[in-house]
């Protein structure tokens, strides 16, 4: 894991000319509230926490942060289930399992948003390919960074909704990366590809579907999640970080050049690439209508072991959504 310390936050952002909010004296506190958070690399599915430090919102509502890079979920809430993190991002269907299993966390706020004609992940073939339907999908290889994951899931419900079965396919972990040059050398027949890789190879391979739209038009893919024990020892700072990632969330995705700005020397993914690739979204909401699809399909599709209604989430959640 790496750290994101503040003074690289505050130096990065007189390097990038990037706007930086001022608070009126009404949303500014005297003391500023530390904060241990969590992203994953430098992702843009988990990137809030790192634009809320840059564009000055986490100190606009009195939160000290201090950003780590984990490389994976399950790591993210073993620390804030043992107390060395505060807050941190999960996909959804991570946070969920681990709700189930008993381990003492809340599910706070949104991390982004999968929109349908928005996909920042698609599932892709090679350029030229026959492949059209689920039904021609029967039997092939198709990749996806982890096994049983949101990828995964995707993929499974768009063959099962476009004439295939999804159960005779046969899916394989490739890094993302690596999907590009395995599709055109015919290793593989599909893939699910996120960004940057799905513009940076555009001469090599092409859309087959929109895989996570058959999942909802728009559903919530990932979350922040903090322990019971901090959130109810905390309960203040919990309202202002989730202020935090409601505001950043509306700014990042009304400001790309700016957020491109901030996270292209962080992720080593050129400026020109981010200006043409597929950004994130996010969202402030936090409702079942958009948490639940994401869970509905983990359980259809073996993810999780039960089903879960989000309302719950949406409950524990609701004293610090004020």
């Amino acid at each position: 894991m790496t750290s994101f310390p503040r003074f690289n936050a505050i130096a990065l952002i007189a390097a990038l000319s990037v706007t930086v909010y001022t608070a009126p004296a009404s949303a500014q506190t005297t003391a500023l509230t530390p904060m241990r958070i969590a992203n994953l690399g430098f992702t843009e599915a988990s990137a809030l926490p790192v634009y809320a430090q840059s564009a000055g919102i986490f100190k606009k509502y009195g939160i000290d942060a201090t950003i780590t890079t984990f490389n994976g979920g399950g790591a993210v809430i073993a620390a804030i289930a043992g107390g060395s993190l505060d807050a941190g991002f999960s996909n959804i269907t991570s946070a969920v399992a681990a709700i189930q299993k008993g381990i003492p966390i809340i599910i706070l706020s949104a991390a982004n948003l999968t929109e349908a004609g928005h996909a920042d992940a698609m599932l892709m073939k090679a350029r030229g390919s026959k492949l059209k339907t689920g039904a021609d999908l029967n039997g092939k290889i198709i990749a996806v960074t982890t096994l049983g994951g949101t990828l995964q899931l995707g993929a499974e419900e768009w063959m099962d909704k476009n004439g295939g079965d999804s159960k005779t396919a046969h899916f394989i972990e490739v890094p993302s990366s690596n999907m590009p040059a395995a599709l055109k050398q015919n290793r593989i027949d599909a893939a699910m590809v996120s960004e940057p890789f799905l513009s940076e190879n555009k001469a090599d391979i092409e859309p087959l579907a929109d895989a996570f739209a058959a999942i909802a038009p728009q559903w919530i893919s990932a979350v922040f999640v903090v322990s019971k024990a901090w959130v109810t020892a905390n309960p203040d700072a919990a309202r202002r970080f989730v202020a935090a990632m409601h505001e950043t969330a509306r700014w990042a995705n009304t400001h790309s050049a700016e957020t491109a700005k901030i996270l292209s020397p962080l992720s080593d993914v050129p400026l020109a690439t981010f200006e043409k690739m597929q950004r994130s979204t996010y969202t402030d909401q936090f409702t079942k209508a958009l948490l639940q699809p994401g869970i509905d399909a983990a359980y259809r599709y073996g993810a999780l072991k039960e089903s879960y209604d989000m309302a719950e989430a949406v409950t524990a959640a609701s004293p610090y959504l004020k």
